[in-house]
């Protein structure tokens, strides 16, 4: 349960069930089983916080414009626990989810480098835990990367190194 439902609730399964029970189903079975899923992913939904989805959404491995990414609140409410929560296993999938092209998907990089900026800006402190994972080489990589989302969001990133490198 706590690997399958967070994945379940990413990939929408919740909206997909409801679908699924909309059409006339007469076998008992399926039924039972269709009910017994729709209330398990919605007592797991209750209590599900916006940390949660967040790490779930980097722990898939593909990142999209979902709220927490833009949401300053998040980011100070929860930018430590992502940097502690299982021995920096969060910041960790974000330098391998950067180590990648996304030649198809260019939004997931943006992203990435979108939340590596929101976790200088909160824990200035921790850089050196984010550089040792690689993830300001490869941020600097990115400020001449082709797309132009690409290259704003990983510039927005090195500045906030930038502020903190001269300021302290």
């Amino acid at each position: 349960q706590t690997t399958l439902l967070p994945v379940a609730v990413f990939v929408r399964l919740p909206a997909l069930l409801t679908t699924i029970a909309g059409h006339h189903l007469t076998d008992p079975d399926l039924l039972e089983d269709l009910n017994g899923l729709s209330t398990m992913l919605d007592e797991y939904t209750k209590t599900q916080t916006s940390f949660d989805q967040y790490a779930a959404e980097v722990q898939s491995g593909h990142l999209r414009w979902s709220p927490p990414h833009k949401n300053p609140t998040f980011w100070k409410e929860n930018a430590r626990r992502i940097l502690d929560e299982a021995n920096g296993a969060l910041p960790k999938k974000l330098a391998e989810i950067l180590s990648k092209d996304w030649e198809n998907d260019k939004q997931v990089l943006a992203i990435a480098c979108n939340d590596v900026g929101h976790l200088v800006k909160e824990l200035p402190e921790r850089r050196t835990q984010l550089e040792r994972t690689g993830l300001k080489t490869r941020v600097m990589e990115l400020m001449v990367d082709k797309d132009e989302s690409v290259r704003w969001e990983s510039l927005r990133a090195v500045g906030e190194w930038l502020r903190y490198t001269f300021d302290g």
